[in-house]
């Protein structure tokens, strides 16, 4: 998933990158689908049972 996270923060910058060089449809809908994915995992990470336990923070109970 850490991987997948880097990947698409790559691809983010390489699509923004390319965007603002040269702006068209197609570089804009890369853009927003490449935002949806970054938001989907990150979703996706607050879902996992004991996500972030390891670092010896106190989960908060609401």
């Amino acid at each position: 998933m850490h991987r997948r996270q880097r990947t698409l923060h790559k691809e983010l910058r390489d699509a923004e990158t390319a965007l603002a060089d040269e702006p068209s449809e197609a570089d804009f809908a890369r853009l927003v689908d490449i935002q949806k994915q970054l938001a989907n995992a990150e979703g996706t990470e607050a879902l996992i049972e004991g996500f972030g336990s390891s670092s010896g923070r106190q989960m908060r109970v609401l």
